[in-house]
């Protein structure tokens, strides 16, 4: 399991002490949250390229049996790991440096793709390369509601400002990215309550309580503090009592039933569930996925599973640039509405060019961290 841990220092000395907490150069993966993100990136595609492109001329796309691969409740995964990743790096000892370092990369980090991702779709709107409204003539799906003409300077404004305040202003540009609200709200949200971690006398206590009252208005919100709960609990572990309480149901047979009755419980559900009920169902996913050793070292170690952690956000980015142009073109070149072959080959081609048009855009995700890092840095000690 991908575990990098370069020193550990209690979060509330760090804290008192931020200087010594940055030299200590804390440095933190969970690989198997990576993992996750990875694969959930990919059922994300899978069910774009299957049940939204084609799912209403071929209602046999819309299977029940999707169950867990289902877009909302992806995107709900998402955020739950998110909130991990993001608490892990400050209980293993970032304490209130990390937090603000952090918080200053942030904006950089999710803006520099999502601005890339606009221009693309400016340049192939410009070229005559977007075919989605002719290809939603022909397989009627969610393609016929954009707007794919935008000016340089609106999809610069959008990619800026817009995908964090109006994401559905002009379209959207890239309507997937309606999440980045929630990436940034709920980081924001995180960051703040570390930061009073040394203050509070219950923590973690008031952790829960905030994210369980904010689960009924703001379940996404939601989302990430409960993330960061079990970001705290890999790092750090459990109490005595709730090891010994936790003891009893880890027995492998209690958790593939669990497994398999979260899997019924989704495909039951499913297409009928609330934003609360996704996260929910995701929270339990994520619980049950870091809580099973086997399925940790899969997530974490196994070359697949790394490939797809690294090409993660660039794969949910993309694929909508392909949908709307690779995609759409070939439901055109069908002349009609694609037969159901014809639909199966069009959605694995383009989940095989959704792959290869993500590593060629994954050098501009790491520039996205390295152009943050330079600019906390800068920040921070002037440097």
């Amino acid at each position: 399991m991908t575990y990098v841990l370069d020193r550990a220092v209690d979060p509330i000395i760090a804290a008192a002490e931020p200087c010594a907490a940055a030299k200590a150069t804390t440095r933190i993966r969970l690989g198997e949250l990576d993992g996750v993100r990875g694969w959930g990136a990919f059922s994300v595609l899978l069910y774009h390229s299957t049940w939204e492109i084609f799912g209403q001329a071929h209602p046999g796309f819309r299977s029940p049996f999707a169950g867990l691969l289902y877009g909302p409740l992806d995107i709900c995964v998402f955020f739950v790991v998110s909130g991990a990743a993001l608490a892990a790096p400050f209980y293993a000892g970032g304490g209130a440096s990390y937090v603000v370092s952090a918080a200053l990369r942030r904006y950089l980090r999710l803006t520099i793709p999502v601005v890339a991702g606009a221009l693309l779709v400016y340049v192939a709107s410009r070229l005559g390369l977007v075919a989605s409204h002719e290809a939603s003539e022909l397989a009627p799906s969610f393609l016929a509601k954009d707007i794919l003409d935008p000016t340089l300077a609106q999809a610069l404004k959008w990619a800026c400002c817009n995908v964090y305040t109006k994401p559905d202003v002009l379209g959207p540009i890239l309507p997937f990215m309606w999440t980045m609200q929630w990436e940034m709200i709920g980081s924001l949200t995180l960051f703040l309550m570390l930061a009073l971690h040394p203050a509070m006398k219950k923590p973690e206590f008031t952790m829960l309580a905030a994210a369980c009252f904010l689960a009924i208005p703001f379940p996404y919100l939601a989302a990430f503090l409960f993330g960061a709960l079990i970001g705290r609990a890999r790092v750090l572990g459990l109490d005595e009592k709730t090891s010994a309480f936790l003891a009893v149901f880890d027995r492998a047979g209690l958790k593939i039933v669990a497994g398999l009755a979260l899997y019924a419980i989704a495909a039951a559900t499913l297409g009928k569930r609330t934003s609360h009920m996704e996260v929910v169902i995701a929270l339990a996913a994520v619980v049950l996925i870091t809580g099973s050793r086997p399925v940790r070292a899969f997530l974490s170690d196994h070359p697949l599973s790394q490939f797809l952690a690294r090409i993660s956000f660039p794969l949910y980015l993309v694929h909508y640039i392909v949908l709307i142009t690779f995609t759409s073109w070939l439901i055109v070149f069908c002349g009609k509405t694609p037969e159901v072959w014809q639909a199966w080959l069009i959605a694995a081609a383009t989940v095989v060019v959704s792959v290869v048009a993500a590593v060629v855009f994954a050098p501009v995700e790491v520039l996205a961290h390295r152009v943050s890092r330079r600019f906390s840095t800068f920040v921070l000690e002037g440097k």
